[in-house]
């Protein structure tokens, strides 16, 4: 980080910029996808849990109102990661701090003396990408089936499970597709165990911001 003088600002579309803040410098990345959280629990977790609650939901009866509650969380869900894979984060970067920005959430701001490690590394799913596509719409087929079977009745647990999951899945897909693009990606991991990935086409410029060679 250098010069104070000088101002440019990050545009949306993920340029770097250059500005001075109130004590000192500061550089700023936009149009970057962040996933941040605690260590070992990644939102593949939430969507594993979800997945086998609309399960349940197609292939066996369950209280309406379950269904419900469940639908509202998976349009919430749904919602938000739509919105952030297309409104995107912000990425801050001050002599003190490191500031995420986004969309629908609180900013993360993580002082760097918390930071443990910075670390660019080749973005792999956990599974290939193929069986990934293939699971997802082995999990999909009955989620269509459960609207087919329950169309008469939509109140019934079994027509609301395949509407969740048809809404559901395909964001799932989407999501993942949206990360995939990106070859390589830098994580951070802080001293309260959390972890933050970020997705971006230059992740080794971030790492220099962050003083990482």
């Amino acid at each position: 980080m250098s010069g104070t003088g000088r101002r440019r600002y990050a545009a949306p579309e993920g340029e770097v910029g250059l500005g001075t803040a109130g004590e000192g410098s500061r550089e700023v990345v936009g149009g970057v996808l962040v996933d941040y959280g605690p260590i070992g629990t990644p939102a593949t977790l939430f969507i594993l849990l979800v997945a086998a609650a609309l399960l349940a939901g197609c292939l066996f009866v369950m209280a309406a109102a379950v269904g419900l509650l469940l639908l509202a969380i998976i349009l919430a869900y749904s919602g938000m990661e739509l919105y952030g894979v297309m409104r995107r984060a912000r990425f801050t970067v001050t002599p003190d701090t490191i500031t995420i920005t986004r969309p629908l959430f609180r900013p993360i701001i993580i002082p760097k003396d918390a930071v443990v490690k910075v670390e660019v590394k080749e973005n792999k799913l956990p599974i290939p990408y193929w069986l990934l596509v293939g699971a997802l719409a082995m999990i999909f087929v009955p989620a269509v089936g459960g609207i087919y079977a329950g169309f008469g009745n939509p109140a019934s647990m079994r027509f609301i499970s395949g509407l969740g999951g048809a809404i559901f899945f395909p964001m799932v897909f989407y999501r993942t597709h949206a990360r995939t693009h990106y070859p390589r990606i830098l994580t951070i991991r802080t001293a309260d165990k959390k972890l933050a990935a970020i997705y971006t086409d230059d992740p080794e410029r971030i790492a220099r911001m962050l003083g990482v060679a």
